[in-house]
């Protein structure tokens, strides 16, 4: 057949005047007319297309399918790429994610899927029945289970979006765990009372002991109080603005976890007095309010204030908890004082009531007048 050259490999014109592309897939010749005049412009971008598609061929993420659709000889090549590969690949592309999340995504992708059998199938052959065997051998809560499930059902939608495969095999299905997981203890909401705040806070040795205070009296989360900078203080309103988080997977600000956490939270005496304390320490910086009093830098996320937190209830002699048990005792503390449920729901940027009164209702004793106090005026009964 003739063909006019075109000064680009693998780019023909063919004697109808159609643009034709030509590569090597497994050991076989294909040719493949796509749409456009054969302009000079044209022909460039189907030479740059071209070396897109040998590159995706020699990575093993080419699909001849969703290449070209309308192709008859996409039915000579299977779609051979792994799930995960394909996963991986789909990993790094979810720019959108906060860091955080996507940290989390790669945690499940390697520690849940690829190393299983799952993740060693192509995705073209994978079904509903494989995807169920893989979760149902997962000894995990169900509320775990569905997470991970959520991932690589996201991840398998996306597929269908590029043309890597026909359906999702997820789709319209959903799993029915025939078993109960006791959830872990790690989820549960476990305070610390008086007494034990009292003991944590005579073990503090350095200006740790101001983070620890502050945490106690305003219920924010780990990676919001990392964030806080000095000129997110109002001192003259009282109130401290929350509209930043830096977890340990990011190395900057970033948006905190929902639409209501940003949010300005009331002052009381115990949390400024720790503030007033901090200036020493941080304030002529204008930066961040707390350090790590071991490099006198920024807290590099919530690890080591982890390492640091276990250290300190070993010292104070209480048994061990999360630093997130740290928030939960500050609702749960300021609920059995009689602070209504809206301004504790405000305080600590949860969505609504409702999710307050979900996870805390057991501390609320009933309705009270005098919002920002009452916790406070409990401290000082123990004093």
């Amino acid at each position: 057949m003739g063909k006019s050259t075109t000064g680009y490999k693998g780019v023909v014109v063919t004697p109808e005047g159609y643009i034709r592309v030509e590569f090597t897939l497994e050991g076989q010749r294909c040719r493949e007319i796509i749409d456009g005049e054969p302009t000079p412009a044209n022909l460039k971008l189907a030479s740059d297309w071209l070396g897109s598609i040998r590159t995706a061929i020699r990575n093993g993420t080419f699909s001849y399918r969703a290449t070209f659709p309308d192709s008859k000889r996409a039915r000579r090549f299977i779609n051979k790429r792994l799930l995960s590969t394909f996963l991986l690949n789909w990993h790094s592309e979810q720019t959108h994610l906060k860091a955080a999340a996507k940290r989390e995504y790669l945690k499940t992708i390697n520690g849940q899927i690829n190393n299983t059998p799952l993740g060693r199938m192509r995705i073209a052959e994978i079904e509903w029945v494989h995807i169920k065997r893989w979760a149902l051998a997962k000894n995990i809560a169900p509320k775990t289970r569905r997470n991970y499930m959520s991932v690589l059902r996201t991840a398998l939608d996306d597929a269908v979006d590029e043309g890597i495969i026909d359906v999702s095999p997820m789709l319209g299905k959903k799993l029915k765990s025939p078993t109960v997981v006791k959830k872990s203890k790690a989820h549960k909401v476990d305070p610390f009372d008086w007494d034990e705040r009292k003991a944590i806070m005579a073990a503090c040795k350095d200006e740790f002991r101001w983070f620890v205070q502050f945490a106690l009296w305003m219920g924010l989360r780990i990676g919001e109080l990392v964030a806080l900078r000095w000129d997110h203080v109002n001192f003259v309103k009282g109130t401290v603005r929350v509209e930043e988080s830096i977890s340990m997977a990011a190395d900057k600000a970033e948006d905190p976890k929902t639409e209501n956490s940003i949010r300005d939270v009331k002052l009381n005496g115990p949390a400024l007095e720790a503030l007033n304390a901090m200036k020493q320490y941080t304030y002529m910086e204008g930066e961040y309010v707390f350090h790590n009093p071991h490099d006198n830098k920024r807290w590099r996320g919530d690890s080591p204030i982890r390492k640091k937190w276990k250290r300190l209830l070993h010292r104070a002699g209480v048994r061990y908890r999360s630093p997130k048990q740290v928030r939960h005792t500050y609702i749960s503390t300021s609920l059995m004082s009689g602070e209504p449920i809206s301004f504790v729901c405000a305080q600590v940027g949860h969505e609504d009531e409702s999710v307050t009164y979900k996870h805390y209702s057991r501390f609320i004793p009933g309705n009270d007048k005098k919002a920002g106090s009452r916790a406070e005026e409990a401290w000082k009964q123990v004093q």
